[in-house]
């Protein structure tokens, strides 16, 4: 599953409590019919959190398909908190569009940017 379907079918806080609950050395989060899993990825090792400890496990390129990369979801979860602190979607681009003209490229800006895409690739576009 992508993160962005994630989100958008398990909802926001969801994908914060599993931020907040992921191993410290997590890479990669599964929610199955069995529960949900974290996963390490190291060059081409696999390592699964169970029972506290780390376990190394087979997994064939299609079984890592579904699998959710943290890094990605936090990105997301981030991007949707800035969205959130600009009142919602519309505000976000109110404030990009009025943005200095000398601000192409200031991170600031860049970071808003792209918050407005992560939010439109997991909701679409405002109509």
């Amino acid at each position: 599953m992508k993160p962005e379907q994630f989100i958008r079918e398990q909802g926001l806080p969801e994908a914060k409590q599993i931020l907040e609950m992921a191993p410290e050395d997590a890479t990669h989060y599964e929610l199955n019919v069995d529960g949900d899993f974290y996963f390490k990825q190291e060059r081409f090792d696999w390592f699964c959190f169970g029972g506290g400890e780390l376990i190394k496990t087979y997994m064939d390129e299609y079984e890592t398909q579904h699998l959710i990369p943290l890094s990605f979801l936090n990105r997301l979860v981030e991007s949707l908190d800035i969205i959130e602190f600009h009142e919602g979607i519309s505000g976000a681009k109110l404030v990009y569009k009025l943005r200095p003209s000398d601000a192409e490229g200031v991170d600031l800006w860049v970071r808003l940017e792209r918050a407005i895409k992560d939010h439109e690739s997991i909701y679409g576009e405002e109509q």
